[in-house]
């Protein structure tokens, strides 16, 4: 390998139909201490509201195209900058994983990769800070990398409207589905810190490293959009990378973007039309079956060989749940794993029972309690009582009805409440009961229950 691409960056670029591409694409250049030892590339997926000319305006210079898979590929320069832009119609992208590894099949060996998005703005000379930042861990550890959600901008406005701390990444929640979403938060004590900080996640939209990350831990394309995050830091995590949030700003991020999403397009309706292959609905829900089968915690037991995109060999599953401070089962997070703290490994010695006691998870069940008698017309039912127990029979919580509630039981033949849970996995109900005692004996009899797991709406996963 040549000392010109020792130096070099690769910068992976995923637009879809966004309009600050071009902006985010001059603002890179413009602000790098050396623009020569940059090469971009980009995943655009557009329609006809936006052409190559759009570029050439903005000053990038067009020095040919060719194919590649299939897509054109347009070679631009600006400022002694490479940009090659793989030309896409939105209908004839996958989605974010897929535009990633497009982009990433391009890796031609540069020493260092920044993965990035479409709405970014940069601080000057954010070149050489990120590699001197990288470079610092070098001592302690092998293969480090920065990540985390950069401090956002308004384009509008921007540089006024800006913030102008440092944040980390911290679980919200888990979905019903298995889905883990972050949430930021300000590092604490940042203007202090004199090293970046010690992260448990990874953030698709910046990921500065090693050039060898795009190869080790190349993109899934058929991770569709949320999955993205947490199966990337698993992997990168199981290759034997450390992940670090900057404590310095580097960049901004727009995170209220304008730009049209690519759920918003590949519906249902595009699909029987024949437009698409699939719907945004088809590639989440098989993003999320593969997610599963990755994490060990799928309900199916095939064998799945993920080849390239399966785990690396240095670090477990288990191991990065100590580490990130979550189980992948339970759906339970710790504590500390949503508050802005540094991860401690001194959980990987804690013995299971006890690390799970440390876990919350929040359950919501929607419990009925229903017959299959005519209610309407029985009279002298005194009391209906519900039960929650744990799995080793411990009762967690009982509910009677009031007099309103043992009126609609009677009139509609069917009660129906929701019960909420925070608690550690042994204190979540395995089992229900219900105990109806009445004057009428046909009555006391006369009640079934059934309960499921209230489900968030999985659409609401990826936007």
């Amino acid at each position: 390998m040549t000392m010109e691409i020792q130096r070099k960056i690769f910068v992976q670029v995923p637009s879809y139909r966004d309009r600050q591409l071009i902006p985010t694409l001059t603002d890179l250049v413009a602000n790098a201490s050396n623009p020569g030892e940059l090469r971009v590339v980009v995943c655009w997926q557009h329609d006809t509201d936006e052409a190559l000319g759009d570029f050439v305006d903005a000053g990038f210079l067009h020095s040919g195209s060719t194919r590649r898979n299939g897509h054109a590929v347009h070679v631009l320069g600006k400022d002694g900058a490479i940009v090659e832009v793989i030309d896409i119609h939105f209908l004839d992208t996958k989605g974010c994983g897929w535009a990633r590894n497009a982009i990433q099949g391009h890796y031609d060996g540069e020493r260092y990769n920044l993965q990035i998005d479409a709405h970014h703005r940069f601080i000057e000379n954010w070149d050489a800070a990120m590699i001197d930042m990288l470079e610092s861990l070098r001592g302690k550890y092998r293969k480090p990398l920065l990540t985390g959600y950069p401090p956002s901008f308004n384009p509008a406005l921007f540089p006024q409207d800006r913030q102008n701390h440092v944040g980390q990444m911290l679980v919200r929640k888990f979905t019903t589905v298995g889905v883990v979403s972050y949430r930021a938060a300000r590092m604490p004590g940042w203007e202090e810190r004199t090293e970046p900080m010690r992260a448990r996640f990874m953030s698709g939209g910046f990921v500065f490293s090693d050039g060898a990350f795009v190869e080790e831990v190349m993109n899934d394309a058929d991770h569709f959009f949320s999955t993205e995050e947490i199966v990337m830091a698993v992997r990168a995590f199981s290759h034997g990378y450390d992940f670090f949030h900057p404590h310095r700003v580097l960049l901004w991020h727009q995170y209220n973007s304008e730009a049209r999403k690519v759920w918003e397009d590949h519906t249902d309706e595009r699909k029987s039309s024949g437009e698409i292959e699939g719907s945004a609905m088809d590639r989440s829900i098989l993003a999320l079956q593969r997610s599963l089968l990755l994490l060990g915690v799928s309900s199916e037991h095939e064998a799945v060989d993920f080849g390239r995109y399966g785990l690396g060999q240095d670090r477990s599953i288990r191991q990065f749940e100590r580490y990130a401070g979550l189980s992948f089962r339970h759906r339970g997070i710790r504590r500390e794993a949503s508050t802005p703290t540094e991860p401690d490994e001194s959980h990987y010695d804690l013995p299971d029972s006890e690390w799970e006691d440390g876990l919350i998870c929040k359950r919501a069940f929607q419990v009925r309690i229903g017959s299959d008698r005519a209610l309407r017309s029985s009279s002298g039912l005194d009391s209906v009582v519900v039960f929650a127990y744990a799995a080793d029979g411990t009762e967690l919580v009982r509910r009677s009805l009031s007099a309103d509630d043992l009126k609609v039981l009677l009139e509609e033949d069917a009660f129906e409440y929701v019960d909420q849970f925070d608690a550690c996995p042994s204190r979540l109900p395995a089992q229900y009961d219900i105990q109806a005692t009445s004057q009428s004996p046909e009555l006391s009899g006369a009640f079934s229950i059934a309960v499921g797991e209230l489900s968030n709406d999985f659409v609401s996963a990826y936007p």
